[in-house]
């Protein structure tokens, strides 16, 4: 593993930190590269990096937890939660959206990732009701439940969701909820950027990426993290630490087919909660990615062989996806070997 890491950053292919652990055991603790190419500060095995997408794990499985604590239903209208907080009035074809749907990409709401503006605001300081804003009068791409598309918007509103249920801000509940009952210690959500010494964003190796505002990012993609603190993660599903049994594993649960392309492009059958269902080798594998601007991740997860691989780079243009299914694959092929 760490030669093919090597080999990869020697070609400059890979600037970021990579962990791989099966059942507890670290098989490969890597980094590569500048976290900040000005100040010539190099990448450690525990750099922070954000994760962009795979922040929507976190914001699913709190949403799970506030429904186990009775605060809200998974199939509940978003709009009894939005207005008037949120939004005044909701539209009428929101009506029938459920916050399940939010989580699992069948609202039919347009992404606000992809509209026009979205890269050039990304550095604005905003708040959880201007982002609404942005969407909320925008025609439906679908019939809400009849089709599964990738959203971010759909992500913002269980964001809001949370705040409103909880009466508290995002990041707080992040901490309180996940973060801090986990000891992930350098996981967070901060509105402007992550702390001190967080790796800064490439678009390529020498192209700087402008900073992003984390309140833009917000419950979709906003998170920042390390390896360790994701690794630690994912075995908190498996050890059931996160959550009770009966919650982790409808997490897991597949919730709507991907098209057939698969989700996100990405070798996938279906989209649980923050997680695309695949196999690997025959295995069974949960995973999301991450790409947002000045960054990529990929997070890997095979609950039935306890192996974990996080792939974050600050580099927007490496293949964070294939590089950590390659290494999952050698986990799988090494634990072959041992047993």
């Amino acid at each position: 593993m760490r030669e093919y890491l090597q080999d990869l950053a020697a070609k400059k292919e890979f600037t970021g930190s990579v962990l791989a652990v099966r059942r507890g055991e670290v098989l490969v603790r890597f980094a590569a590269g500048e976290a900040d190419e000005e100040k010539h500060i190099p990448n450690q095995p525990d750099t922070v990096f954000r994760i962009a997408s795979v922040t929507k794990q976190f914001t699913s499985m709190i949403v799970l937890k506030l429904r186990d604590r009775g605060l809200l239903g998974l199939d509940d209208p978003v709009c009894q939660y939005l207005v008037p907080t949120y939004i005044k009035t909701c539209p009428k074809a929101w009506g029938p959206i459920t916050i399940r749907e939010t989580l699992i990409h069948t609202s039919g709401i347009p992404n606000i990732q992809e509209f026009p503006d979205y890269y050039a605001k990304l550095s604005e300081p905003t708040t959880t009701r201007a982002l609404i804003q942005r969407f909320v009068h925008k025609p439906l791409n679908f019939k809400p439940g009849t089709c599964w598309q990738y959203s971010n918007s759909g992500y913002i509103l269980a964001g809001a969701i949370i705040q409103k249920v909880t009466h508290k801000p995002y990041g707080t509940v992040l901490q309180e909820m996940i973060a801090g009952p986990l000891d992930l210690q350098h996981t967070g959500y901060s509105r402007g950027n992550p702390p001190d010494g967080y790796a800064k964003g490439y678009f390529t190796v020498g192209t700087p990426a402008p900073p992003i505002s984390g309140s833009q990012a917000f419950s979709a993609t906003g998170i920042y993290s390390n390896v360790d603190d994701i690794a630690r993660w994912d075995r908190a599903f498996g050890a059931h630490l996160v959550a009770p049994p009966a919650t982790v594993k409808q997490a897991f649960t597949p919730q709507a087919a991907c098209p057939s392309n698969g989700c996100l492009n990405l070798p996938s059958t279906a989209y649980a909660f923050g997680w695309l269902v695949d196999r690997l080798d025959g295995h069974r594998l949960r995973y999301h990615p991450g790409l947002l601007q000045g960054y990529a991740a990929s997070n890997m997860y095979l609950p039935n062989d306890d192996i974990a691989v996080v792939v974050l780079s600050n580099v927007q243009n490496t293949d964070t996806n294939a590089i950590a299914r390659h290494l999952a694959t050698m986990a799988l092929e090494s634990s072959e070997c041992a047993s």
